[in-house]
């Protein structure tokens, strides 16, 4: 496939005004068209391509993409033998581990829904998942099971699949993994509880079985659910379509742009991402399947265990959250890993702060490297990024441009109306990674979704932001993490971003804390570099360098140095958490 066969001329789409695709590479089309098949349609038309390559490595294990689609299939067949109907909702509670891939694709080969959920998720967080999309089967963990174990009782359980690491690693592996950790985990009473099955088990269902699996699915019905706190804090299903998932694979590949579908194929993706998250399901695992490219499983969020598979696998693609790669700039091995076969450093999830950007830039061209850190941003609501700094322009502090087919705009949060370049307002993405909806909650869908004089569906984000005259888009905050001190209205991602900029610092959090004369009081968490202790001098310092720099409102009035802040399950820092710490809850 060339990609100019992926244009397109579409009247809605090209009248729409676009002033970022002049920094397009001039390979990159505007507009896209996208293939006609369901999410699993895609693997099974990449292996006749491409059943040779190696879909997947795993501590060592290599899947290529024929073994990949049957072992797929088979499972395709074990689950309808369990009784899993197009109506279900199979939950997916795995780290990065081949049963997740397995499943994540042949629960879309039956034309359920994949309801993708933290493998570390409380008793109480898998009991809300699991009966929001009233999901009766389950693939868990042996080491997350006691969670499920707990709310058995409380949900319409009907089969329970139970996985290993140790199922997909080498008899060397295995002896390995069980003498660093595996025989700490409880050992799984199969006996005594008719729902539970064991993964080998489930596996010579299909083994054995005669089903012909068939499915009405299409391409824009839904696959998927992911969570998130979206716009409002309240954890939501955002309910994604097969059409979503691959339209995001194609507009991202056309922004690498490596030869299309030429040599990227050889190419490697490290998956460190979990798979709950669109993030690293869309663009680390869907993306290089889609493609016929290599995705190596990283089984634990962990800059030691991700240093080692990097000088391992030498991959050319690695993506993460900014909290990896401040811990990679501290990380032995990783000072000497050598970058010279990389050809992409995707950074998302949050706000990359300047200077940890300017100093992994740093870090990879000393040792090899000829690319820099590309920011992007997006949210769960449109899969993931939609928004990516552009390969031969990297403005500092901007967090790109929109990917091909997708639409930006800032709009006044209080009337809707359209801001010029240059005013600060909400942003708002409409294009074909949009979710459906948020399932079963069709306030909050209204809340987010709307319909504008265009015609288009936008998602109001809740995140304040602007473009400039080039078309480029910054982020200045959340509408809902905006400081209210003495009527002034102070973004916190600004104060972090001057911080930042200190020698000392490592990484920090700006927060609002409850003040009786100031409405809320400024308060910055700081980590240090390696090398740095905590002194008044240090402080001192911050201090001086944010009078410089900020309005004497924006200033913080206190400063906290701490060896670690909190973070969420994927990493970013948890600001609502050093709030409720502050606020004694």
């Amino acid at each position: 496939m060339n990609i100019s066969s992926l244009i397109v001329e579409d009247e809605d789409r090209t009248n729409y005004k676009r002033p970022w695709l002049k920094h397009y590479n001039k390979e990159t089309p505007a507009n896209l068209t996208y293939p006609d098949k369901t999410i699993y349609q895609m693997l099974q038309a990449r292996t006749e391509k491409d059943p040779g390559n190696i879909a997947l490595e795993f501590m060592g294990k290599k899947t290529r993409f024929k073994t990949l689609l049957e072992k797929v299939d088979n499972c395709a067949r074990a689950l309808k033998e369990i009784g899993v109907t197009e109506k279900d909702a199979v939950t997916i509670c795995m780290p990065n581990t081949p049963h997740a891939v397995i499943m994540f694709y042949a629960v879309n080969r039956v034309g359920a829904i994949a309801n993708m959920i933290h493998p570390l998720s409380a008793p109480k967080e898998i009991e809300f998942y699991m009966n929001n999309v009233d999901s009766k089967y389950i693939i868990i963990g042996n080491f997350s099971y006691p969670n499920l174990n707990k709310v058995e009782g409380d949900l319409k359980l009907k089969k329970v699949i139970v996985a290993k690491v140790s199922d997909f690693l080498g008899k060397r592996n295995r002896v390995g993994f069980w003498a660093l950790g595996g025989r700490k985990i409880p050992k799984v009473n199969y006996r005594d509880n008719s729902l539970l099955v064991s993964w080998k088990n489930f596996i010579k269902l299909g083994e054995n079985s005669s089903h012909d699996v068939k499915s009405s699915m299409k391409c824009k019905d839904r696959a998927v659910v992911l969570y998130t706190g979206g716009t409002t804090g309240i954890q939501k299903g955002v309910l994604l379509s097969n059409h979503n998932f691959n339209a995001l694979a194609i507009q991202c590949l056309a922004h690498m742009n490596d030869g299309y579908l030429g040599k990227i194929k050889e190419d490697k993706m490290m998956c460190i991402l979990p798979m709950f998250h669109g993030f690293g399901l869309a663009v680390c695992v869907h993306l290089p399947i889609s493609v016929g490219a290599s995705t190596i499983l990283v089984p634990k969020f962990d800059a030691e265990i991700f240093a080692g598979q990097f000088a391992k696998h030498k991959p050319q693609y690695i993506a993460g959250v900014p909290t990896l790669y401040e811990a990679l700039l501290r990380n032995k091995k990783m000072k000497e890993a050598d970058f010279s076969s990389i050809k992409g450093v995707f950074a998302g999830g949050d706000s990359v702060p300047v200077e940890l950007k300017k100093q992994f830039d740093e870090f990879i061209a000393k040792r090899g490297g000829k690319v820099t850190v590309q920011e992007g941003y997006g949210l769960t609501e449109t899969v993931t990024v939609s928004c990516l700094i552009p390969n031969k322009n990297d403005k500092m502090s901007s967090m790109g441009v929109p990917l091909p087919d997708m639409f930006y705009k800032v709009v006044d949060p209080d009337t809707e109306e359209d801001l010029p370049p240059g005013e600060e307002g909400e942003i708002c993405i409409a294009g074909p990674t949009v979710m459906l909806e948020y399932y079963n909650n069709p306030e909050e869908t209204e809340n987010v979704l709307k319909i504008h004089s265009d015609g288009f569906k936008w998602v109001h984000t809740g995140d304040l932001g602007y473009m400039d005259e080039e078309g480029f888009f910054y982020f200045k905050g959340r509408i809902k993490r905006m400081i209210k001190s003495s009527g002034y209205s102070v973004f916190p991602t600004q104060i972090e971003n001057i911080i930042n900029m200190h020698k000392a610092v490592s990484l920090s959090c700006v927060i609002g804390t409850p003040d009786k004369y100031q409405i809320e009081k400024i308060k910055a968490f700081i980590v240090l570099k390696e090398g740095h202790k905590n002194t008044e001098k240090i402080k001192t310092e911050i201090m001086d360098l944010c009078n410089e720099y900020l309005a004497k409102w924006s200033v913080p009035r206190e400063i906290e140095i701490r060896e670690e802040l909190p973070t969420t399950l994927i990493g970013k820092v948890d600001w609502l958490k050093l709030k409720d710490e502050c606020a004694g809850l």
